[in-house]
């Protein structure tokens, strides 16, 4: 213990004062409010940890169904947004400190995404300025700064580095406890959050894919044959720049070819098809990619595989059972978009504009972002400039790493997924389609439906990247040793997160009264409001979920962020 305090003493006691000073006015203001500029999502988790504290205190009653909402049908909350887990960690160590309890939730969540993160890399590097290097990336990452604000859910974003670990160590050992230890995590995620879950669950798969996968280079195929093929591709470029120009110099919104009638009301489908016909030209003059699978790794790590996956599932058992039956009624609804009217994701813009969540000039940069109509929450892709230094660095230097390959992959899958159907560039959706357009199509995956979600993920591979870059540059001395130490400073400055906004809740009296009052009924707030993922009915004030905590009846309404997947209509089925 003496030994685990000296080395890593300083930097845990580091990231624990950083949590400490950007959450200052949520410990001023630990019982009285939320982290948050207003009453909106943040009070729907609030409202979590009151009905899991409520269903342990009153027997009968299950937390996935709940009839408080949406009176008098009630909804299913299998999937809703619920945090099951915290929820129940909430209620349990702090019955009827509501507020403080959930606040305690915000605390360590943020706290652990430094301290995960940090045992990932230095599991992986041994060099303890570099893990804490990774630390900051991901803890203070711009994606947990801009869920803070209210998406309580995504702040517990530690989930995955920590899964991470023990897939890691399961892989390694290859034996049916660290396989148990693995299948608990991930069902625990599966409880914390939907999003979060597929994120872990793809990065174990693909940490079993590298470990198993050799991938060559191979020269092009058949020149004769690729010849051919480029030759279409530059006739049919040459056809398609021509329709581009007869569109915008006519003022013509159809075309005829013999009897068919082409619309051709701007030059978004021409220039997609340009995009992906270059698509193809690059695909064809770039070598042939092979991939060895050799099966021996995996049949290795098979027990641990198998039992991780048996574990997870039985935990899994009361969330897939509800779901079923949900889905078995016809009362599952989801979002219906068509291919250019589907979620957006990171803005490219993004990248390169700043922190918006800086210390220093964090305003700054949200400003720009509001006078280029951009989202800072979902569509924010911003990497600190010196882990991107560092991340090069270690690419560079130990390319040939299993280790640095396998996040080079995990990076860059989750960065094409992040970017969307589409690419933005400064609010506005180009023409260029993505890989990340099918994925609508592939089952589970589909409902994780804002792309913008998977940078958690590149903020990872960003951070371990760039211990790896600082571990290298201070183990060679000299001038690179500071150079790493420069570097780190710089992530330092580009990452310091400016203090989380608080926001107060007040409750009148009369909803204690409502409480005491022996007459049954419910509450009907006015104006009346309904609001799911789908979109927002009335007026809603999301206060009304805290002050049901207070006065303990149904509600006839709903402000929660995640039945964005049952809506009031598939409940009116239920009549």
């Amino acid at each position: 213990m003496a030994g685990f305090f000296r080395r890593h003493g300083i930097a845990v006691g580091a990231l624990t004062a950083l949590t400490v000073w950007w959450l200052s006015p949520v410990f001023r203001h630990l019982d009285t409010s939320l982290p948050g500029a207003n009453a909106g999502d943040n009070v729907s988790f609030l409202w979590n940890v009151w009905w899991m504290g409520y269903v342990l205190h009153h027997p009968g009653y299950s937390f996935f169904v709940t009839p408080f909402l949406f009176h008098p049908f009630g909804v299913d909350l299998a999937l809703h947004t619920h945090t099951a887990l915290p929820a129940f960690a909430a209620a349990l160590f702090a019955p009827g400190a509501l507020i403080a309890s959930q606040n305690v939730l915000v605390v360590a969540h943020v706290w652990l995404n430094f301290l995960c993160a940090y045992a990932l890399a230095y599991r992986l590097t041994r060099h303890t300025p570099g893990a804490l290097v990774a630390g900051l990336v991901f803890g203070a990452s711009p994606f947990v700064a801009a869920h803070l604000t209210g998406h309580f859910n995504l702040i517990a974003a530690w989930v995955v580095p920590l899964v991470c670990l023990l897939a890691w160590h399961a892989a390694e050992r290859a034996s049916m406890r660290a396989g148990a230890v693995l299948g608990v995590a991930l069902a625990a995620v599966a409880y914390v959050d939907y999003y979060l879950f597929i994120f872990a669950g793809l990065l174990v798969a693909l940490r079993w894919i590298a470990q198993s996968s050799t991938v060559t280079l191979r020269a092009p195929g058949r020149p004769t044959f690729r010849r051919g093929v480029l030759t279409g591709i530059v006739v049919l470029l040459a056809l398609d720049a021509l329709i581009i120009v007869l569109i915008l110099a006519t003022e013509v919104d159809r075309i005829a070819i013999g009897s068919l009638r082409v619309s051709v009301r701007g030059v978004g489908n021409p220039v997609t098809f340009g995009w992906l016909l270059l698509l193809a030209a690059t695909a064809l003059l770039l070598p042939r990619v092979l991939v060895t699978v050799s099966v021996s790794p995996v049949r290795q790590s098979r027990r641990a595989l198998l039992t991780a996956a048996v574990v997870a599932a039985v935990l899994l058992t009361p969330l897939l059972v509800n779901v079923v039956q949900l889905w078995s009624e016809g009362r599952y609804v989801s979002q219906r978009y068509m291919w250019r009217s589907a979620p957006g994701g990171v803005d490219a813009a993004t990248l390169v504009l700043g922190n918006p969540f800086n210390l220093w000039w964090g305003d700054r940069v949200r400003g720009a972002y509001s006078r280029l109509a951009l989202d800072p929450i979902e569509g924010c892709g911003w990497i600190p400039a010196g882990a991107l230094v560092l991340a090069a660095i270690a690419v560079a230097a130990q390319r040939r790493d299993p280790a640095v390959r396998e996040w080079v992959l995990a990076g860059a899958v989750f960065l094409i997924w992040s970017l969307g159907p589409w690419l933005l560039v400064f609010g506005r959706q180009t023409p260029l389609i993505l890989p990340g357009i099918a994925l609508r199509f592939v089952p589970i995956v589909a409902n994780a439906r804002i792309p913008g979600r998977a940078m958690v993920v590149v903020y990872l591979a960003a951070a371990i990247l760039a211990a790896v870059g600082t571990a290298r540059l201070a183990r060679q001395g000299g001038r690179r040793h500071a150079l790493a130490w420069c570097l780190a400073l710089l992530v330092v400055v580009e990452s310091a997160p400016a203090a989380t906004p608080v926001y107060r809740l007040t409750a009148p009296s009369l909803y204690a009264r409502l409480k005491d009052a022996s007459r049954p009924g419910a509450v009907c707030e006015l104006p009346l409001g309904l609001r799911d993922g789908f979109g927002e009915t009335g007026a809603f004030d999301s206060e009304v979920l805290f002050a049901q905590s207070i006065h303990e009846r149904p509600i006839v309404g709903d402000s929660s962020p995640g039945c964005r997947r049952t809506s009031p209509a598939s409940i009116s089925r239920r009549r």
